[in-house]
């Protein structure tokens, strides 16, 4: 059984640690939090030492690996005091809203050996888990476009904490780096290396929120695919989606609907122009041949977040008990905040901004 030292004692943690629970692969060892009130709570659900000390946690020499689960703008010193343990590590995202300092840290985990797992979500989910294991499958042929939405109503998350958490760091940070790293991670998993960035940004409202009200961006990557990034606060209904563009057959995935689309591209001849084609004098008969091969392929699954989460914690099992490298590490979590970095600094500069030079 694993033995975990929590860095962090909130209701993240709670979650990804009852994710797997009953399973036994894991047990609490030690936690440690700012916050000793947090720290006893969990203690008194999952048991573990309650240490006094970020030192104190590190040290322990019965820790097996570490969970952190901070505000983000504390898991990069966090990472800083565990890495040169060199004992596994679970680390929220995002790891810091700096590139050069998750750069920085990925050379510490590798002069340390230290296996690092980022919990970037929404690559865990099941309809993404589909996807990528399709894209395997299937030949996809040349990658043409990328178009990814994500939509809320900021103003919910502002007022909420206004009256409640005022100090709260989500009225403090942009969702790009925050929330959104999740799909430009997803984006980068499929679309590789970008090239370059050029963003429009829009914050016209006054309101106490940093995120912007509305951002587009533009996306060149290495291998000659368009992308497109949509970011808004001002939209009054939520969507979080992907569109993939291949040449053999377009996705659709569709994050909190919980489904994926697939339209492939028909395969020959008869089945793009009919049987008979000289026969088919009107438009909508000559084509009707290809838009039945057309017809989308739709997959539905469950609740998506138990699974994601069940499917980090059996990752992270996986990268301490059996020495399996992490799907997504630091130099991962550098990729994904170098883009988010361009994105924002190409619309506040208004300027095309290369994220390897970040």
């Amino acid at each position: 059984m694993i033995r975990l030292g929590l860095y962090g004692a909130g209701n993240r943690t709670r979650a990804l640690l009852n994710s797997l629970i009953q399973d036994q692969f894991y047990c609490v060892e030690s936690v440690y939090d700012l916050n000793l009130k947090a720290s006893e709570s969990l203690s008194e659900t999952f048991g573990g030492k309650i240490c006094r000390t970020p030192e104190e946690l590190v040290e322990n020499p019965e820790v097996d690996a570490f969970m952190i689960s901070l505000s983000p703008f504390d898991h990069a010193e966090a990472l800083r005091k565990v890495i040169p343990a060199g004992k596994p590590v679970f680390v929220e995202k995002p790891v810091s809203f700096s590139t050069r300092e998750v750069r920085e840290l990925a050379e510490l985990a590798d002069k340390y050996h230290t296996p690092v797992q980022v919990g970037f979500m929404r690559r865990y989910l099941p309809e993404s888990i589909a996807m990528l294991d399709f894209i395997k499958q299937n030949e996809p042929g040349k990658l043409i476009c990328i178009d990814c939405n994500w939509f809320h109503h900021g103003d919910t998350e502002m007022n909420y904490n206004l009256y409640h958490q005022p100090d709260n760091f989500r009225l403090k940070v942009s969702q790009i780096p925050f929330h959104c790293c999740h799909l430009l991670d997803i984006m980068l998993l499929v679309g590789g290396n970008v090239k370059e960035v050029s963003s429009r940004v829009l914050k016209i409202f006054d309101r106490p929120y940093p995120s912007p009200d509305d951002l587009i961006s533009n996306i060149e990557f290495e291998n000659g695919a368009n992308g497109r990034f949509h970011y808004s606060s001002m939209v009054y209904y939520t969507e979080f989606t992907y569109r993939f563009h291949f040449e053999n057959y377009s996705i659709k995935m569709n994050c909190g609907q919980n489904n994926l689309e697939i339209y492939h591209r028909p395969r020959f001849r008869t089945s793009q122009v009919g049987a008979d084609p000289e026969h088919a004098k009107d438009f909508g008969k000559f084509n009707s041949s290809y838009e039945s091969f057309c017809l989308p392929q739709i997959i539905n699954f469950n609740t998506a977040l138990p699974q994601a989460n069940e499917n980090i914690m059996f990752n992270f099992v996986r990268m301490v008990r059996d020495g399996i490298p992490p799907e997504s590490d630091l130099h991962v979590a550098a990729r994904v905040q170098a883009l988010a970095e361009a994105i924002e600094l190409s619309g506040k500069e208004k300027r095309t901004v290369i994220p390897a030079e970040l």
